[in-house]
């Protein structure tokens, strides 16, 4: 199992359950959300190495709140997946460094690879 706590955020049920099973399928040390607010307490409790954030389902300007949020706590990594729309509003409106984004639709794969790539950062 990766030792590296990576949290993932997704509303919307069908997405929640097919990311979670492919993340334990692989091993991910992974902690599930049903939403920000939940997320932002489970953050607080416990700092991740990594956040995924499923956000296409979530108002962009949340999604930029919630990567200041993250900055100003503990600096974790957001690999959000948005919609050509979010992306856009996202682009223009993130303050955040660390909000990485990457577009739907995104094949569980390319994900993971986004996953690995974050995490071999981290290690550097």
């Amino acid at each position: 199992m990766n030792d590296k706590l990576i949290y993932l955020i997704s509303a919307e049920p069908t997405e929640h359950e097919s990311l979670s099973s492919y993340f334990r399928k692989h091993n991910f040390n992974c902690r599930i959300f049903d939403g920000l607010d939940s997320a932002e307490s489970g953050i607080a409790g416990q700092t991740p190495d990594l956040i995924i954030l499923a956000g296409s389902s979530i108002p962009s300007p949340d999604i930029c709140k919630f990567g200041t949020f993250v900055e100003q706590l503990c600096n974790a990594p957001i690999i959000a997946l948005l919609t050509p729309l979010q992306m856009s509003i996202v682009s223009e409106m993130a303050a955040s460094e660390n909000l990485w984004t990457a577009e739907y639709p995104i094949s569980l794969r390319e994900i993971r690879a986004s996953i690995a790539e974050a995490l071999q950062e981290l290690a550097e």
